[in-house]
């Protein structure tokens, strides 16, 4: 297998806000809250930073909702908010961390099928996707579209899973399962 993109996960947090980091003297960046004893910061979208609710204030709790990446070089967790709101304060809710959503864009495995690629594999490893999915019960919920050229003709065959957006290249049908076990179970 060749490189592949950091994997992207929906998260869902309720926690204390410490401060806002603030950017150019009046842009609201990032949210540092803290987490069961922990500091995070968190990233806001644009469209967030617009529309942040002005009774959300350092002390306050708050319920941010969003997309956490693993950076694989650093091993850095970034997050980044596209829903804050305001949440009940912890005695009266139970504790909570940081825990990944079910995603809400259809999964897929894209699989291409021209030449270079068919010629090194590429039907085998479609074939070996589909018995996988069905062994593990994801043939309704992941579906298999079969592309053209995903620009990586010498490493053939060469697949992309969604929405992880995660490319293999060279992948061999026993490598199958390993793969649907790490992004669709």
């Amino acid at each position: 297998m060749s490189k592949f993109k950091e994997p992207v996960s929906e998260f869902s947090v309720v926690g204390q806000l410490l401060d806002f980091v603030i950017k150019d003297g009046y842009k609201i960046k990032y949210l540092r809250i803290t987490v069961s004893n922990i500091e995070y910061w968190i990233k806001l979208s644009k469209p967030l930073r617009k529309s942040l609710d002005p009774a959300i204030i350092p002390g306050a709790w708050i319920e941010v909702s969003g997309t956490s990446k693993l950076k694989l070089k650093t091993g850095k967790l970034k997050l980044k908010a596209y829903e804050v709101s305001l949440a009940a304060p912890p005695h009266q809710q139970p504790t909570t961390v940081l825990v990944p959503k079910t995603p809400t864009r259809k999964a897929s495995i894209l699989v291409c099928q021209k030449s270079s690629c068919r010629k090194r594999g590429g039907q085998a490893v479609c074939n070996a996707i589909a018995s996988s999915l069905k062994d593990h019960g994801l043939e309704d919920q992941v579906k298999i579209k079969e592309t053209g050229c995903l620009k990586q003709c010498k490493h053939g065959p060469n697949l992309v899973m969604m929405p992880d957006k995660a490319r293999y290249s060279e992948v061999a049908p026993q490598q199958i399962p390993t793969l649907i076990e790490r992004h669709f179970v």
